[in-house]
């Protein structure tokens, strides 16, 4: 199972404001005199504060169980050809024991290229319901699952793309749905690079703009700091 959680990418839950800030640098004012008054911020409500946190980390509080949209799910999901055996993945995942049957579907499915590479679609748009965030979810699983057996080239292929994606670049794109996409690409990423530790410069070349960099510089700061914790419990024991 993915630790879908990445609170460790708590940095990456300002992520997309970091990347707004960028992107619009040029807009800001070029003098202290041409600058609209400040005005005191209000408080954070601590609400909102937990839902971004779980859009940007990719968890679900108490407070919101589910993405929730007045919007139709989105066509990506609605209509992906695959969902059955995606929901056969899912159904499997959830058993705490597998019985030979479930093995061998398991096992079919683990080495079916054209699913894994299906799924890629999944991962570059944003849910907006209980039943595209699981489709999401178990895609995700399948992903970093694939990373550990023979199809590993190929699911690397399918994070290449992942990574690549600018939707969470671009401006026009609804904010909850760039910070949804945000927290899969830190997954993507921190899985990936733990997979392949010759990852570095393929990451480098792919990533789109100034948000993608610093969620990349998110997941390797995170990562860096649980290697010298370990060494330090390693030291001390």
């Amino acid at each position: 199972m993915r630790i879908r959680t990445l609170v460790m990418l708590s940095g990456a839950i300002t992520v997309l404001g970091v990347g707004l800030t960028v992107m619009s640098e040029k807009s800001k004012p070029e003098t202290e005199s041409q600058a609209a008054p400040t005005q005191e911020a209000p408080a954070a409500n601590p609400v909102e504060t937990e839902k971004e946190t779980a859009i940007a980390a990719g968890t679900k509080p108490a407070a919101m169980d589910v993405i929730k949209s007045s919007q139709p799910m989105p066509v990506v999901f609605k209509e992906f050809k695959q969902a059955r055996d995606l929901k056969k993945y899912a159904d499997l995942s959830r058993k705490a024991l597998l019985l030979e049957p479930d093995k061998i579907v398991k096992r079919r499915l683990l080495k079916d290229e054209d699913f894994l590479k299906s799924l890629e679609a999944l991962l570059k748009a944003a849910p907006n319901d209980e039943e595209s965030q699981q489709m999401q979810n178990s895609a995700l699983d399948f992903v970093f699952e694939a990373l550990n057996t023979d199809m590993k080239s190929a699911a690397i292929e399918v994070l290449k793309g992942v990574v690549a994606d600018s939707t969470v670049e671009n401006t026009s794109v609804n904010e909850m749905d760039r910070k949804v996409l945000a927290g899969v690409k830190a997954e993507a990423l921190h899985n990936w690079a733990a997979a392949d530790p010759t990852a570095e410069s393929s990451i480098n070349s792919l990533l789109p703009g100034p948000v993608s960099q610093k969620i990349w510089a998110n997941v390797k700061h995170q990562q860096e700091s649980n290697l010298g914790e370990s060494a330090m419990l390693q030291a001390g024991q």
